[in-house]
């Protein structure tokens, strides 16, 4: 019985590994014979669109990342003008 649970769920993780939207050999096939002839490869309509998607999210990321660095540095010079105002470091 332990066998074939292991089999089982080791068949499920075998499976759920491989790509979802591969593509078929009749595809692949199909796409050689095109190279073959000299015609241009098939490619995703809307990879373009993705690749502009990727960037703009890893761009996004940056900025706020470099906004939130901005913002510590901002607060730590406003934590220690305060307390060096309630220290009596200024004015003196």
């Amino acid at each position: 019985m332990i066998r074939l649970t292991m089999l089982a769920v080791s068949s499920v993780l075998a499976l759920s590994t491989g790509p979802v939207h591969a593509e078929t050999p009749g595809d692949v096939m199909k796409d050689i014979g095109r190279q073959m002839n000299g015609e241009p490869v098939r490619r995703d309509h809307y990879w373009r669109d993705h690749e502009r998607e990727r960037a703009y999210r890893h761009e996004e990321h940056r900025l706020n990342a470099e906004q939130r660095e901005l913002d510590a540095r901002r607060r730590a010079m406003h934590d220690e003008r305060r307390l060096h105002e309630e220290n009596g470091f200024y004015g003196r």
